[in-house]
Parts: C-alpha cells; structure tokens; sequence
C-alpha cells in the first residue's frame, strides 16, 4: 500500500494522468467535429444554412471556453484538492455529451455544445494548475499583469490565437467541404484530421532545433510557410481523385507548419516568462509568473477557437472556398511577417 502511494504521487504518475486527461478532453471534443454537418442535415430543412450553424455550434464552443476557463482557474485555486473537480468534469463531459441523442434542433444543439465546453474545461484546467499555481504562503505575487505587456510574451500570444484560429476553421468548414466536394462520409471526413494531427508527432524534434535557433523566429517562418498549402486548398474542390489526393497532401502540409508551430508557441511562452522575470529580478524559485502565462496563452487559444469557426463559416459562404482559403493563408502570413518585424 505504501509503494502504491509512493507511486501515485510521484511526478511520473501524474504526468501520465493528467496527459490521459486532456486526451479524454480532446477526444470528445473531436469525436463530434466530423459528425456535425450529417446531424445538422438530419435537423435543418435547407442544406444553406448547415455551414452557418456549424460556425455558430463550434464558435459557441469558443466563447464558452473562454468564460469557463477563468472561472475554473478561480474555483480551483480556492480549493485545497484538484481531484473532486476532475471527477466532476469527467461525469459532466459524459452528461452533456450524451444531450446530443436528443439534438433534434439547432438550439438544443447549441445548448449541449456549451454545456460540453463548460465541463470539459474542468478537467485540463483543473490538472495543469496543479504544478503552476504559486504556493499559498500569503506572500506578493511576482509578477503583475502589467508586467505581461510584452512584445516578445505578446508576440507569443498573438501567434497562438492565429493558429488556434485557423485550427478551428478547418473544424468548421473541412467536414463540410468533403460532403459536398467528394460525397465523403463522417469517417471519411474524420480521417482527414489525421493529416492534422499526425505531423505533431514532429514537434520534439523541431522544438529542440528551435531551442537552439530563435524560437520566435522558427514559429514566425512556420506561419509564413502555412500560406502555401492553405492556399493552394482553392484549386481542390473538383470530384476527381487527382483533387483528393491533392487536397489530404496539403492538408497535411498546413497541418505540419501549424501543429509544430503551435506546440513550440507554448515553449516560447515559457522563454518569454522567464526573460519577464529576469528583466523585472524576479527569484523564479519563489513566484513564479508562469502559471499566469498559460493562463494568457489557454485564453488565447480559447478566442482562437470563438473568432476561426464565424471568420471561416461565413468566409466561405459569402467568398467561396478559394476565398476562405486565402483569408487563411493571408492571416497565417501576415502575422509571421509581423512577427518577424517586430520581434526578430
């Protein structure tokens, strides 16, 4: 019994559950992203309005991201054990999920897609606070929300919010696209998201290079780079399997600049913490201000994924897909440069 507990407090453990956490969150997060143009064509009468509530259902998902997520951070911060809300959180996900059997309108979906964000930010919140909090020693905090006005912290911010945001147009158009373009099916469609995912799997790799050329730098040329698939997704809206192949591969492409652009945004936050700390001769052994950085960062990615699904949705219904492809590219390029300019 002692060598159990031994091992359930060990750093390693925790580690696991908390990657086994945000798996879960992730999962049911992205279990019904392909299915949710077929469960609108099943619920609305006209096939033109399927690409407005998919922006609007995801959207929703964003925004109730973004009020969850602080006031997660505040509940958790007040109580002395994490665990009762990720059991909480876990049993919520499962309950609103299952309101989806019963979504047999837009707005009860709407209602079951925000009661699914508000749940599922518990259990990510919850866990990764653990080791970011400060100890409560009634001491002064280190760092100020003033002294996160930084163009290098900023930088960082504005980067995640980009990706993020595309991130989630492609939740909210690809599925879509792939039924109308290529008769596809929701597993067909989900399948697509591998060429999303899986280039992540490079982000070790490319991290460690990164650490030892400007990470700022690595992740601007990145953005810059993702302009070149993202656009060249106009030409692939015919039915021939020419266009299908075309359009995995350069899915895939934008999918390796953005995931392994993303995974190193969170290394530099880290960077970007700690030269805030040195410049302000903060002792990072004491206060550390870098729980208040992926606070900054877990709400940049939560106003990605509000203003990428109603920017994409509407994009592609009023410019077309070559037009929404080209608002994403644009984006993903004007931001890398900007980033270049004033962060070299």
């Amino acid at each position: 019994m002692g060598r159990f507990r031994e091992l359930r407090a060990s750093g390693g453990f925790v580690l696991v559950a908390m990657c086994l956490s945000t798996f879960t969150d992730n999962f049911v997060y992205s279990m019904v992203i392909p299915i949710l143009p077929y469960l609108l064509m099943n619920n609305i009468t006209s096939s033109d309005e399927i690409q407005q509530w998919t922006s609007i259902l995801l959207a929703a998902y964003g925004a109730a991201l973004l009020v969850a997520s602080p006031l997660v951070g505040l509940i958790s911060d007040r109580i002395q054990s994490r665990k009762s809300p990720l059991i909480f959180g876990y049993i919520a996900i499962a309950v609103s999920t299952s309101v989806f059997l019963f979504g047999h309108s837009p707005a009860l979906l709407i209602i079951a897609r925000v009661c699914q964000d508000r749940e599922e930010s518990l259990p990510p919140l919850a866990g990764e606070e653990a080791p970011l909090l400060p100890p409560k020693d009634g001491s002064k905090a280190s760092l100020h929300l003033r002294d996160f006005v930084d163009m290098r912290f900023m930088t960082a911010v504005l980067s995640e919010i980009t990706i993020s945001s595309i991130l989630a147009a492609f939740e909210t158009t690809l599925p879509l696209f792939t039924m109308e373009a290529y008769k596809w099916s929701s597993t067909n469609a989900g399948l697509v998201f591998l060429g999303i995912s899986l280039p992540s799997f490079l982000s070790i790799p490319l991290s460690r290079y990164g650490r030892d050329w400007k990470r700022r730098r690595t992740i601007a040329i990145e953005l810059i780079l993702a302009f070149f698939p993202l656009v060249a997704l106009r030409i692939t809206d015919g039915p021939s399997p020419s266009h299908q192949i075309g359009f995995i591969a350069l899915v895939t492409g934008a999918g390796l600049f953005l995931t392994t652009s993303q995974a190193q945004v969170m290394a530099e936050v880290s960077d970007a913490v700690r030269e805030i700390e040195v410049t302000r001769g903060v002792d990072p052994n004491q206060r550390s201000g870098m729980g208040t950085g992926y606070a900054f960062c877990n709400m940049a990615i939560a106003i990605g994924q509000f203003v990428g699904p109603l920017i994409a949705g509407y994009a592609r219904l009023y410019l077309g897909w070559g037009g929404m492809t080209l608002v994403l590219g644009g984006t993903s390029a004007f931001i890398g440069l900007l980033s270049l300019i004033v962060n070299p």
